[in-house]
């Protein structure tokens, strides 16, 4: 059109502009009586005229009459009306696909999918959703530690997080905080099992229903399960396309509109390309193909779409990998809070009173109770205590107990085909899945394909779909089963079945040379540990008999012996034990504990924020091994006066008790002061360096030193005492106490408080900076200790403990001296070593930014 002259395309495309200007008629006249093209009565000519077809052939034969210009400038009129006409065609069709992806959404999302449902049942969502509490903020769990456990611990304290900023709830996750710009890169983690895929699923079918989130036109939601399946470079267009072909013909509008735009990536932990989003070359076209790490990088750091909102969910364990410096938002899923695991249990059990009922049941067992706030756990729970009564087998009491129960009740009331046959179909399917689930575990894998598993098309299909998930996905061509089993927590329970029965294993999961060569890392086993100890405790056996015919282990007195063997070594050198005594109160066989008989007892379970099941698993091993108490490093547990009033027996007998790193309120230091003063009390050393303490606090605890006979050495580094308080001490000698040192450092003291302490001999017991009065051997002693800290602790911990560190002894004189000296060239040789093994980009550098500060504090002098 452009190349040809205006009157020549009137006259060639003249039934086209009738067919196209009939509806436009009366807008076009007047824009061309506005722009003067047309004259009033040139206008009255063209309306005279019956019918718009009419009207507008009778238009075109003025225009052609007026000569080359004009009509050049009619033919620009013409192009704006179409354009407009084309643009209200699309908003048009917008809506439509709008209203249809709604449609979809709520199709898709209307039914909740139960671990274990029988074939064709159905469960309405909306009839089971129970609300999951949010928290505002941001943690990564240690790899080497099972995430289950670790977060377990500190589930508690972030659900007792009361302040409004912390909480959040579902509608304000896309909500400003602090006048701040709405965020567009959110990411929600959680443990296997806290329900983030449910979450996932109660944010789609809310904006498909109207109900929330209609600031956002389309909701796009992706599982990294099924992005796996792309292995072959594609472009976004095409991601699009495959799970949401019903948009294909308003994509381009979506784009364009992105800013209206919510991608949901679900499952981040699966992706099996996590750690490959340290990206050189980005994406910034929906159309430019690339490989699938690159359209995932690009979308989540904002080169790709850059306007659209998108959410991340991920278990903790490779959070690491996600580029957070482009993250905005971070949310932790905490599960099910009290009112919330009884809402639930209403609602399995499908009448209020009974789920009441057997509730109060679950709330009066500990160990039951603080599984419950996973909601995996919870439905497990609630199985178990449904099945349990048909079969005649006594409430459980420990982790093992429940999933031997739930092993139970679905062959009993799934497994139908087999479970009545007694030709050994049951016990070979039993085996076969934790063939699967043992070698997955040595390969750290939690997925896998029914094409590389052989020995799956030998197994009872009723077996194996009560234990396994299963996502069918469409190739071209072919389809592909993608399988899991319903949770993690449920395959290192088959795993330690498999390795507890079967007669031959040619990997021995339990060899220390064959644990290196596979990269197991230590705590990467403590629940597997957890069930095979229980799986082979003789109760269990009983049960496994009594119901599979399934034949007592042979190998529970090896296991045995290397249990005690190994308690006793951590004992007797202060290693890290908790997990083994976990293991130990799985058997619940009181006699095993007489054959643990340590020369002396030190029990290291620092670095865990305790929950109360931890607590009692210690308390019990403490009634079992009546023993004087050499050590007990409770250091960042989380203790608490309503848990140090439990452990108050056991801490009379207690010769060093460490507590640092443990917020402690008056009513502890009150129960602390209880024992000091005790006539049994055998406390020689105390720490509660970094606990809190202040004026208060402090004036409590220096009040039981009068009656105490025991205590030598108190720290309380790195607190929140004034020097006023510490003036108010007496002279410890007019005290008869036998305490030597009474460490300060980095409390709130000024140099010339320091001076004033220095010129008080009475106060002489009171370290509170680098003094050689004390000797090389008293500061190596506490050098020692932060490496032993240093060693046990993650990456991230660790730049959290020295910098505290760094904070306490920045008042202090003395950082010339040799020891000093010594003791700065060795931190800085520690940190360098482990900015190098280091693979994540942020913390290294954290660590890096301490080693420099360090640095400058051993310069000044």
């Amino acid at each position: 059109m452009g190349r040809s002259p205006s009157l020549l395309f009137l006259q060639l495309h003249r039934v086209q502009l009738v067919n196209e200007l009939e509806y436009h008629i009366a807008s076009i006249l007047d824009q061309a009586l506005q722009q003067q093209l047309l004259s009033r009565d040139d206008c009255e000519e063209v309306a005279y005229e019956g019918g718009p077809r009419k009207q507008v052939r009778k238009l075109l034969d003025i225009i052609y009459c007026l000569g080359e210009e004009n009509a050049s400038i009619f033919c620009e009129l013409f192009q704006q009306v179409k354009t407009s006409r084309k643009q209200t065609s699309n908003e048009s069709d917008y809506s439509k696909f709008k209203k249809k992806h709604k449609e979809v959404l709520v199709r898709r999302s209307d039914f909740i999918n139960f671990y274990n449902c029988r074939h064709g049942e159905k469960f309405y969502f909306s009839d089971y959703f129970v609300n999951l509490l949010l928290v505002n903020g941001h943690y990564s769990l240690e790899i080497k530690k099972n995430e289950l456990l670790t977060f377990g611990q500190q589930r508690i304290h972030l659900q007792n997080k009361k302040e409004d900023k912390y909480r959040l709830t579902l509608k304000q996750l896309f909500h400003k905080l602090n006048d701040r710009r709405t965020p567009k890169k959110i990411l929600v983690s959680g443990v296997a099992g806290i329900g983030k895929t449910v979450f996932v699923q109660k944010l789609v079918q809310d904006f498909s229903n109207a109900v929330e989130y209609q600031h956002f036109d389309f909701v796009l939601n992706f599982t990294f399960r099924d992005l796996n399946l792309i292995n072959k470079p594609t472009s976004l267009r095409e991601v699009i396309c495959k799970k949401h072909g019903h948009l294909s013909q308003t994509l381009d509008h979506i784009f364009k509109n992105s800013h209206k735009l919510l991608v949901i990536l679900d499952g981040f932990d699966e992706f099996k390309s996590y750690n490959q989003l340290d990206l050189e070359q980005f994406v910034f076209d929906p159309e430019e193909v690339a490989e699938i790490p690159q359209l995932i990088g690009s979308l989540i750091k904002g080169e790709l779409l850059p306007d659209a909102t998108v959410m991340l969910t991920s278990r903790p364990t490779v959070i690491n990998h996600i580029p957070v410096e482009c993250i905005e938002r971070f949310v932790i899923i905490t599960g099910f809070s009290v009112s919330e695991i009884e809402d639930y249990f209403q609602k399995f059990f499908g009448d209020k009173q009974v789920g009441s009922e057997q509730f109060v049941v679950v709330k009066d067992n500990h160990f039951l109770f603080t599984l419950c706030y996973i909601p995996a756990f919870c439905w497990i729970v609630c199985s178990v205590l449904k099945g349990i009564s048909t079969l005649h087998i006594e409430c459980p009491k420990t982790m093992t107990d429940i999933y031997c129960h739930y092993l139970l009740v679905l062959l009993k009331y799934h497994a139908h085909q087999v479970y009545s046959i007694k030709n050994g179909a049951v016990l070979h399917g039993i085996l076969g899945l934790g063939q699967i689930a043992y070698h997955s575990l040595l390969k750290h894998e939690t997925l896998f394909y029914e094409k590389d598993l052989e020995m799956f098309h030998e197994l009872p299909k009723d077996i194996a779909n009560s234990f396994l998930d299963t996502t069918c996905v469409q190739e071209l061509g072919y389809t592909e089963n993608v399988l899991s089993f319903t949770h993690f927590t449920i395959q290192e329970f088959f795993a330690a079945f498999y390795y507890a029965h079967a007669e031959n294993i040619d990997e021995d999961i339990m060899d220390v040379d064959m644990q290196k060569s596979l990269g197991i890392g230590s705590g990467y086993l403590d629940l597997f540990l957890r069930f095979l100890s229980g799986l082979l405790s003789l109760r269990n056996q009983e049960i496994l008999l009594k119901h599979l015919n399934l034949n007592k282990s042979k190998k529970l007195e090896m296991y045995t012996l290397w249990l005690v063997k190994s308690i006793v070594e951590h004992c007797e050198s202060g290693r890290y034990i908790l997990n083994l005594l976990h293991c130990l109160f799985e058997q619940q066989m009181s006699s095993l504990a007489s054959r643990v008989t340590p020369s002396v007892l030190r029990l290291n379970v620092s670095d865990n924020i305790f929950s109360p099941i931890d607590f009692d698993v210690l308390a019990y091993f403490l009634d079992l091994v009546p023993m004087e108490i050499d050590e007990l490093d409770l250091t960042a547990t989380h203790v608490d006066a309503g848990y140090l009033k439990k452990l108050q027996p056991y801490l009379h007998r207690c010769k060093r008790l460490w507590l640092g790193e443990n917020n402690l309120d008056m009513e502890a230091i009150t129960i602390l002061s209880g024992i000091l003063m005790s006539p049994d009390c055998q406390i020689e050393l105390l720490g509660l360096g970094w606990t809190q303490l202040e004026d208060e606090e402090f004036l409590e605890l220096c009040k039981s030193l009068p009656h105490n006979h025991s205590l030598t050495g108190l720290w309380l580094e790195g607190n929140n005492i004034n020097y006023t308080a510490i003036e108010q001490l007496p002279d410890i000698a007019s005290l008869n106490s036998p305490l030597l040192h009474m460490v300060l450092l980095g409390n709130n003291l000024h140099p010339e408080n320091i001076t004033a302490l220095k010129a008080k001999s009475h106060k002489s017991i009171i370290v509170a900076h680098i003094d050689e009065h004390y000797g090389k051997d008293f500061w190596e002693g506490w050098w020692d200790w932060i490496f032993q800290r240093c060693k046990v602790c993650n990456d991230e911990k660790i730049v959290s403990f020295l910098t505290k560190v760094y904070r306490g002894l920045g008042l202090c004189d003395g950082r010339d001296t040799e020891w000093m000296r010594n003791w700065y060239m060795q931190i800085d040789e520690f940190l360098q070593r482990r900015i190098q093994q280091c693979s994540i980009k942020n913390i290294a550098k954290k660590m890096e930014d301490l080693r420099q500060m360090f640095q400058q504090q051993s310069e000044q002098h």
